[in-house]
């Protein structure tokens, strides 16, 4: 399969998936899985997520500006639970205030993937708009099938991954 079939696979996975799995840590070092709905912005170079203040994930991407973010396919949608399709990513969050010429963007990003109730969570004050960024990422497909991103993508691919004694098994 080319590089560029495996940049549509990538595509398709994150087009028919609505939410992210992140992983976040509190300020004292301990770890917190949570999810949130989430939407590209224009070039699949990152991620747009709504998230409230109530939500312990919204403070520590406001304090640390890191998290890892995972892109899964569904179980049933899955002919092994140990190959299940996925990406994962370490993004650098970034934070858009409301003045910031940035959030009209990502809120019609994200209203148009998850409709007017974007509306609703925008006109709250507890609610924060991020745009996560790729540091670098992995797309794994099944056994010896996994791929490092390139830094700044969502969906291209650098390399495939090799282990010391050929494909690594993810």
């Amino acid at each position: 399969m080319s590089q560029l079939e495996q940049q549509d696979q990538i595509r398709a996975l994150l087009d028919s998936m609505q939410s992210v799995l992140l992983a976040t840590t509190h300020q004292d070092g301990s770890p917190l899985a949570s999810y949130t709905p989430f939407a590209f912005d224009g070039e699949y170079t990152g991620m747009w997520i709504l998230v409230s203040d109530l939500a312990g994930h919204a403070q520590n991407l406001a304090q640390s500006h890191q998290c890892s973010a995972l892109v899964i396919r569904d179980e049933q949608d899955s002919a092994q639970v140990y190959v299940r399709e996925r990406l994962q990513y370490e993004m650098r969050a970034e934070e858009c205030r409301r003045d910031d010429t940035a959030w009209d963007s990502g809120v019609q990003a994200l209203r148009d993937r998850h409709g007017g109730l974007v509306d609703t969570l925008t006109s709250l004050t507890d609610f924060r708009l991020f745009h996560l960024l790729p540091q670098s990422g992995r797309y794994v497909v099944g056994f010896g099938q996994a791929y490092e991103l390139a830094s700044g993508s969502l969906t291209v691919i650098d390399h495939h991954l090799q282990g010391p004694t050929g494909p690594q098994k993810d």
